[in-house]
C-alpha cells in the first residue's frame, strides 16, 4: 500500500476522505517531520504515529487520536 507524503497542514489533513471498506487504510506522511504518520481507518478512527527504526526493527508509537 502506497504511502501520501505531503506537508502536513489543517486544510491538507481535512481533504482527507475514509477509506473504503476494501481499502482499508491510508497512511500519510509528514514531509517535516519524516517520522511522523497519520493513519485513517474505514471506520473513521484517524491516528498520529511515530515510525522509528532502532537496530534495523521498525516501530510504530501510536502518538494519539487525531481531533479532526
Amino acid at each position: 500500500m502506497p504511502v501520501k507524503v505531503f506537508k502536513f497542514t489543517q486544510s491538507a489533513l481535512n481533504e482527507i476522505k475514509v477509506p473504503t471498506k476494501e481499502e482499508k487504510i491510508i497512511k500519510c506522511r509528514d514531509i517535516i517531520q519524516r517520522n511522523l504518520l497519520w493513519i485513517i481507518s474505514y471506520t473513521g478512527f484517524r491516528r498520529f504515529y511515530l515510525g522509528i527504526n532502532i537496530g534495523g526493527i521498525y516501530y510504530k508509537i501510536k502518538i494519539g487520536d487525531s481531533p479532526i
